[in-house]
């Protein structure tokens, strides 16, 4: 009797099937079949359920200028976009190294903090980390509105000394995150908004509901970098309250009012004067408060400070900007749309490497190539093929044993995996693979430098066979033209041109990025045209 075909076998069989087939009639197999892959300007985008936005384009205009503004930081120069200004990511290269859990500088050179790493493989348990604050102690927040920077006492951090912290995690990618179910690498931000911290509606977020609002893990992810003392924050400073918060100090000063704005700027044009920095509002500076009435309606902003509220505005303000950040016009959106010349036959084979033999799909799946979407968890149910929670697996890396992922818990102690599962231990998020060429390095540790070291990862089964690592991740035995397929795949046709050109809706105030580049503020036509 013959032997029955192994998977390899029908790996081999679907790639080949699916790269026999033309154009059009693979885009339609792909699209209809269990692959689930089209182009995002099909997919709805998830909308919150419940609320308090009475003016959806007044909301994006308060976000927009909320997540841009650098004096949300406690240093007067950190905003929620600078973490982001890279394709929607990090690319800072100086003074982002964290040395691990043994404290020690092992990568690329670097000996210590305040220096530059080269992209190269890290084999220790050194990250390529986002990078925040100075470690500072909050004092207060300066009586003078014109002043951006709060008043601290400077600390000696362990790791970092009087250097900028860089967290322990690489910045996930910022473009298309509001069609994930959960946010953060490990999930911690939950899908409930409870309108005061990451950590939802459930045992962990217990004890301070302001709101109660489902779908909203953007909102969720907003609140934490203001309360982070390595991110945003200084230590101690308090998020809400009528003095010396966060709160009072951006209600009491102007929008963006040390930042120029374009009069082109496809959300904020109309509120920019043309001869200085911040926003207008009928001929004299804006107010923060000014523009939440707006938004949210004249009652709720006249009691924000009293209610303790500032964050559910926060929060819901930036997840209505965050969810017209889609980047759906690449190359492979055009593909799905019949414009089957957008990509060329090499990533053609790559696309087909990427669903047979590669088995990316597997977990990259649909038109956000993740399935740590609220679409896939809807047709997909809460577990994964392992049985630990959708959208999170362990891939067999080395140096993720202080990390815990989604196998972590809260900090009431309670689990943040929603099943419990042993495959939840050291388990991350999907990340998307859109505007992947620009992110680099890879993984959450950053501790790949190109996509090629990606695909060698996957095509040995990963670097460390713990117990908790996926089943699917295991050799593939690609072929080098496989290989370099899948590469070019990914590199050049999952880019949305108009993040690059700063295009709307990619358009942006200007941004001076600590340790990075300064971006001058582009309007709706960005910096240049895409094909």
């Amino acid at each position: 009797m013959a032997d029955a075909p192994s998977d390899e076998d029908d790996e081999v069989a679907i790639t080949q099937d699916l790269s026999a087939l033309p154009a059009g009639q693979l885009a339609s197999v792909l699209h209809s079949g269990p692959f689930g892959l089209h182009s995002l300007a099909d997919e709805p985008v998830p909308q919150p359920i419940g609320g308090h936005v009475i003016n959806q384009a007044a909301a994006v205009r308060l976000g927009k200028a909320f997540f841009w503004d650098t004096q949300a930081g406690g240093d007067g120069r950190t905003a929620c976009a600078t973490c982001h200004a890279s394709w929607g990511a990090d690319a800072r290269r100086f003074n982002t190294v964290n040395p691990g859990l043994d404290g020690i500088y092992g990568s690329s050179g670097v000996t210590g903090p305040g220096q530059t790493f080269t992209l190269k493989l890290i084999t220790d348990d050194d990250i390529i980390g986002a990078q925040g604050t100075e470690f500072t102690q909050f004092v207060s927040v300066p009586d003078d509105p014109t002043i951006a920077a709060e008043v601290g006492t400077p600390l000696d951090h362990p790791a970092f000394g009087h250097f900028r912290q860089a967290n322990f995690r690489q910045a996930p990618m910022i473009f298309g995150a509001a069609f994930m179910r959960n946010l953060f690498w490990g999930g911690e931000a939950s899908d409930g908004f409870n309108g005061a911290t990451i950590w939802g509606l459930g045992p962990n977020g217990s004890g301070v509901m302001f709101a109660n609002v489902q779908q909203a893990a953007l909102a969720s992810q907003s609140v934490g970098p203001p309360g982070n003392r390595t991110e945003m924050s200084f230590s101690g400073r308090r998020l809400t309250g009528p003095v010396n918060s966060f709160a009072s100090k951006m209600i009491a000063r102007q929008p963006l009012q040390h930042q120029r704005v374009s009069p082109t700027d496809s959300v904020l044009g109309a509120y920019v004067n043309p001869d200085a920095p911040g926003l207008w509002c009928g001929g004299q500076p804006c107010t923060y408060t000014q523009l939440i009435a707006e938004a949210f309606g004249p009652e709720l902003a006249a009691t924000v400070l009293d209610r303790g509220a500032f964050t559910v505005l926060w929060g819901e303000a930036i997840m209505a900007y965050e969810q017209t950040l889609i980047p759906d016009e690449t190359p492979f959106d055009k593909f799905f749309n019949g414009h089957f010349t957008a990509l060329t036959p090499k990533q053609i084979l790559g696309l087909v490497t990427f669903v047979g033999r590669g088995k990316c799909v597997t977990c990259h799946a649909g038109p956000m190539l993740t399935d740590a979407t609220v679409a896939f968890y809807a047709q997909n149910g809460a577990v994964n093929r392992d049985g630990g929670d959708t959208g999170f697996h362990n891939i067999g890396m080395l140096n993720s044993d202080f990390d815990f992922g989604r196998g972590d818990v809260g900090p009431a102690g309670a689990p943040l995996a929603q099943v419990d599962s042993p495959f939840n231990g050291f388990a991350f998020k999907t990340p998307t693979l859109r505007n992947i060429a620009h992110t680099a390095p890879y993984f959450h540790t950053g501790t790949k430098p190109t996509l090629a070291d990606v695909v060698d990862f996957y095509d040995r089964g990963g670097d460390f066979a713990n117990p908790q690592r996926s089943r699917d991740v295991k050799p593939l035995h690609l072929t080098s033209l496989e290989k370099s397929a899948l590469v070019d795949f990914m590199q050049n046709s999952l880019n949305d041109c108009r993040i690059g050109n700063a295009r709307a809706p990619f358009d942006h105030p200007e941004l001076d990025v600590p340790n990075g580049p300064h971006l001058d503020a582009t309007g709706a036509a960005g910096t240049g045209a895409c094909p």
